[in-house]
């Protein structure tokens, strides 16, 4: 049974079979152009354009779609994508504002098609901008892509192995900006701070070429995540207001950041990237922080060395305030493996409420261990703090007693059982979660 739209009246004609001739009431083209134009911003825009083909109903709706998502994927040239976004351009109702823009490029780029693009969709007052292209000294993009006073969010992704390069000469101008997303570029002085309403920022795959020190200079920025970056030196960030801090798999010398900071999420490789060091002293009113030892792929079995947990050690008296730590099973493991070095330092935290564990992620062994040392570490100046472990959904931990006096395990208040106890994992459960642990 097949089924064909009619052109004149917009119904469904069923071809075939015992229903054959039967008029079907076309439910798509009976929604609002609202719905219509949400659905077809799913797919680029040339497939809008062939709606037109349909009846009359869908003649013009490509024509008023606020949201305009370009792809280079359909066209085998350049020149050919480039006319058919001048088409697509003089031809939609410039009465429509345009609240979206995706631009995606596979191959080449040109310098006054993109800046086509960029003046129109300014010019209709965009408030979203994305950009998927290459990047080289052959694709260079025209300086007003960087500078707009009614975009709120824009994400630009280097899809090459070049990366942008974003300097202080032509540095980003977006005073009604809130969210940026860079993807794949440099960055080379102070190039956030016309960006005055920027409140999300996300840095990724970038590195810090030619400065002592890169400024992040944004005064209502909120929310910061910097992932996979590379910065000989220091990065400075200056934003009164940031709350929420993340760092993945970055190799930087030292990061300043506010004292104010409330929730702070870290992830490191020992190897071969170089855990971040903090310049300020202390933060001071940490709320929850999480922090996760990546092993390298390259690097699986390496065994933890003593400056290793030094460092984390250092970097966990720097949130001496936080009220719920998470931790990895690897990072309590290395710290663990230097009880001697734990000694040496008393516990920082007096303010903790919950210390969570997270097995979840750990495929290379079955048993968790604690040293005793680690143990006071944490949770000596919290009596009345809860210990929670993470499982993998398909197993749980069973206390098995043993003779052993190297291993203890946590309990609530910071107290130990008589004897010492190593968690095994078995199947079943998903979580473990100790309320209170009595001392013999």
């Amino acid at each position: 049974m097949k089924r064909r739209l009619s052109l004149d009246t917009g119904q469904i004609v069923i071809r075939g079979g015992k229903k054959e001739g039967m008029m079907v009431e076309d439910r798509l083209s009976s929604l609002p152009d609202e719905l219509i134009h949400k659905i077809l911003f799913c797919y680029d825009m040339k497939f809008a354009v062939q709606t037109c083909l349909l009846s009359s109903r869908w003649k013009l709706v490509w024509t008023s779609l606020p949201c305009l998502n370009f792809s280079s994927r359909q066209f085998h040239r350049l020149d050919k994508f480039a006319k058919f976004v001048t088409h697509v351009l003089s031809q939609r109702n410039h009465q429509i504002e345009v609240s979206t823009v995706k631009l995606r490029f596979h191959a080449g780029v040109n310098q006054d098609f993109v800046r086509k693009i960029a003046e129109y969709a300014f010019s209709h007052n965009v408030q979203q901008l994305t950009v998927f292209g290459p990047s080289s000294c052959r694709h260079v993009y025209p300086s007003c892509l960087f500078s707009s006073q009614s975009l709120k969010h824009f994400t630009f992704t280097c899809i090459s192995y070049t990366r942008l390069l974003i300097t202080t000469e032509a540095p980003l101008d977006f005073p009604s900006l809130t969210t940026l997303n860079l993807c794949n570029i440099i960055l080379s002085g102070d190039v956030f701070s016309k960006c005055l309403n920027l409140k999300n920022l996300t840095l990724e795959d970038f590195y810090v070429k030619d400065m002592e020190v890169c400024d992040i200079i944004t005064p209502q920025l909120s929310n910061l995540k910097i992932i996979d970056g590379r910065c000989s030196k220091s990065i400075n960030v200056i934003a009164p207001q940031l709350q929420n801090l993340t760092v993945i798999n970055c190799s930087i010398g030292y990061l300043n950041a506010p004292p104010i900071l409330s929730s702070f999420c870290y992830t490191f490789q020992l190897w071969p990237c170089r855990l971040v060091q903090f310049s300020n002293d202390r933060f001071h009113s940490l709320n929850k922080v999480t922090i996760y030892l990546s092993k390298s792929k390259d690097y699986p079995t390496v065994l933890y060395k003593e400056e290793d947990a030094r460092m984390i050690i250092n970097m966990l008296q720097h949130i001496h305030s936080v009220k719920y730590l998470t931790l990895d099973a690897d990072t309590i493991e290395c710290i663990s493996s230097f009880p001697d070095l734990l000694s040496q330092h008393s516990s920082p935290f007096s303010n903790l409420i919950c210390l969570t564990i997270d097995y979840s992620k750990k495929k290379d062994a079955l048993i968790v261990t604690m040293s005793s040392e680690a143990r006071n570490f944490f949770l000596e100046n919290s009596p009345s703090a809860t210990f929670t472990m993470k499982l993998p959904k398909t197993t749980f931990f069973n206390p098995m007693p043993t003779t052993s006096r190297r291993n203890t395990p946590v309990g609530i208040g910071g107290k130990a059982v008589g004897i010492d106890v190593v968690w095994i994992a078995a199947p079943i459960s998903t979580t473990c979660r100790l309320h209170k642990l009595r001392q013999d």
